[in-house]
């Protein structure tokens, strides 16, 4: 009769693929998501600033002359 994988089997399994690639082959992939993260946070902030620059202008300003 076979037994079935217990997951300390599997951690094993696991160790032994992620034992041939290096630290940075390992942490490549959550570091692009976390780049991805902070530059979609970045262009839904700057985006929500041009739109409130523009949204709440003030009418009373224009052709107003600075300086």
């Amino acid at each position: 009769m076979r037994s079935l994988p217990t997951a300390g089997g599997a951690a094993l399994g696991l160790a032994g693929l992620l034992a041939d690639s290096s630290d940075l082959q390992q942490i490549s992939p959550l570091v692009w998501t976390m780049v991805a993260i902070g530059a979609a946070g970045a262009i839904v902030t700057f985006a929500f600033l041009v739109y409130a620059i523009v949204k709440f202008r003030d009418p009373a300003t224009r052709r107003r002359r600075y300086g």
